[in-house]
C-alpha cells in the first residue's frame, strides 16, 4: 500500500493526486487586541482588589499594565487613559485611595467609550 492507502504495483509509480485549491477568506482576521487591552485588564484587576491589597502593590500593578501597553506600542492609541493610570498609581503611593479609584473608573469608562471596540 502507498502512503495514503492506495494500492500500488511493484515497480510502478504511485498515482499522483490532483491539486485541489482550498477555499480561503478574502479578509484576514484581526488578531490584535483592542486598543488599551492591557490597561483595561490592569484597571479592572486593581479596582477589584482595592482595600484588600497594599496600595504600593496596586500601584506597581498599574505600572506593569502601563509597561505592557508601551511594549505593544499601544500607548499612543490610549494616551489619555495611560496618563490617568499613571496619575492613579501616583495617588495610590501617596495614600489617596479614593481619588485613585475615581481616576481609574473614569479611565476605564474612557477606554470603553466610542472609538474603542469594547
Amino acid at each position: 500500500m502507498g502512503l495514503h492507502g492506495e494500492r500500488t504495483m511493484p515497480g510502478r509509480p504511485r498515482p499522483v493526486r490532483p491539486w485541489v485549491p482550498r477555499p480561503r477568506s478574502d479578509t484576514l482576521p484581526d488578531l490584535l487586541p483592542r486598543a488599551g487591552h492591557d490597561l483595561i485588564t490592569g484597571i479592572d484587576s486593581v479596582l477589584d482588589r482595592l482595600g484588600s491589597v497594599p496600595d504600593r502593590q496596586l500601584a506597581d500593578d498599574l505600572k506593569a499594565a502601563l509597561a505592557r501597553t508601551a511594549a505593544c506600542g499601544d500607548t499612543c492609541r490610549v494616551r489619555t487613559a495611560a496618563d490617568a493610570v499613571r496619575a492613579a498609581a501616583d495617588l495610590l503611593v501617596a495614600g489617596s485611595v479614593d481619588r485613585a479609584r475615581l481616576v481609574l473608573i473614569e479611565a476605564r469608562a474612557g477606554l470603553s467609550g466610542p472609538g474603542h471596540n469594547a
